[in-house]
């Protein structure tokens, strides 16, 4: 006990230390060709997320903190560096509601306090750069604010499907209005737990106000061996931007469920609320086919962004599964001083069928927050 004590305090320290250099010294020159960078954020909030209103936890106030750090330098036709980005999360308290239904989805609730979001080491010379760590997924290319490190007020297609960020390495080369990026990753935000390695491509063209890309990602399934999912898709992403507005879309073809049967009372981690944690055929993937449209409105005193997606299941005869998603998110965020800001949101999904657990429950969620940014 004394041990974790000593543990928890040496963690907070380092946590302390960190947000006060960040405050205390945004850009560190060591020397003629090195840099320091840091950044912060810090957010308090309400949210109120009546998709679970069945878990005991869907309103409440919260806290969170993301910090920044590169370490730059200089080299002959461009430069190398170490990028990271910390996750600081307040976890909910150990007396969650639960009982022989609620108990599966206890995993979807336990919060990780500090949380690696990106570290890795590149180097760039012209229009070729490489990195190796975990940092963004290079499939697509998503505009929407993101608001929360949960990553919540989100489209369907990048909370459900496509994963925020990889771990592998990356190959950009990008001259003129080419955009090319490859990588060989785990397939999965942590480290693997099998030797199988996916493969990440996107192929896009780019300009000072537009952007257009094909991107796919192939792997045999994530997880050991009688618990492997599929997690492939293919997709097209788009921007275009005029004045004020920027208008963005993303579609794609998804593949996922477990490759050989296996049992729901066996699931030990983080559940799928939208039942995409099945077995359908042995070696065959559920299929899917989704998408959104995103459209944002900025300016000087405040920015707004409207979403709209809808995904399509493939029909496997499961009730709770087969139906439709479709999500609509609305996003508002006010500046009162250089680099503070007010921000809500709300997100609304349409009704389908439910297991007996979450009857009562509707497809609504409300946020709203003050965030604070650094950098």
């Amino acid at each position: 006990m004394k041990k974790n004590k000593h543990k928890i305090r040496i963690a907070c320290g380092i946590i302390f230390l960190i947000s006060q250099i960040s405050l205390a010294a945004l850009h560190l020159k060591i020397d003629d060709s090195s840099s320091i960078n840091f950044g912060s954020i810090f957010r308090s909030y309400y949210i109120n997320d009546q998709r679970i209103q069945w878990s005991g936890v869907e309103a409440t106030f919260g806290v969170e903190a993301a910090l920044t750090a590169d370490i730059q330098r200089k080299i002959k036709g461009g430069n190398v560096g170490v990028f990271s980005e910390i996750f600081l999360n307040q976890p909910f308290d150990q007396n969650i509601l639960t009982d022989e239904r609620r108990e599966k989805y206890i995993p979807n609730f336990q919060v990780t306090p500090c949380e690696i979001a990106q570290l890795f080491v590149g180097i760039t010379k012209g229009s070729f750069s490489a990195a190796l760590g975990k940092k963004e997924t290079n499939f697509g290319k998503p505009y929407s604010l993101p608001l929360l490190n949960s990553y919540l007020a989100q489209p369907f297609i990048r909370t459900e499907a496509i994963l925020r960020y990889e771990t592998g390495l990356f190959l950009t080369y990008d001259p003129g209005i080419l955009d090319l990026s490859l990588a060989i990753v785990n397939g999965s935000e942590g480290m693997d737990t099998n030797s199988s390695k996916a493969g990440i491509i996107r192929l896009g063209l780019k300009g000072g106000n537009w952007a257009l890309g094909v991107s796919a990602k192939a792997q045999d399934g994530i997880g050991s061996e009688n618990q492997k999912m599929y997690k492939n898709h293919a997709g097209l992403d788009l921007m275009v931007k005029a004045g004020r507005f920027r208008f963005s879309a993303e579609v794609i073809y998804d593949e996922y469920g477990f490759r050989k049967e296996y049992k729901e009372e066996n699931i030990f981690w983080k559940r799928s609320l939208y039942y995409r944690d099945v077995f359908y055929k042995y070696e065959t993937p559920v299929t899917g086919i989704g998408g959104y449209i995103n459209l944002q409105y900025e300016t000087r005193r405040w920015s707004v962004e409207v979403n709209y997606g809808e995904y399509y299941p493939e029909e496997i005869d499961s009730p709770f599964h087969d139906d439709p998603i479709k999500r609509g998110v609305v996003k508002l965020r006010i500046p009162f001083a250089p680099g503070f800001h007010l921000f809500c949101m709300g997100l609304f999904e349409n009704d389908r069928r439910a297991e007996d657990l979450f009857k009562g429950a509707s497809g609504f969620a409300f946020l709203l927050g003050l965030q604070y940014r650094i950098d």
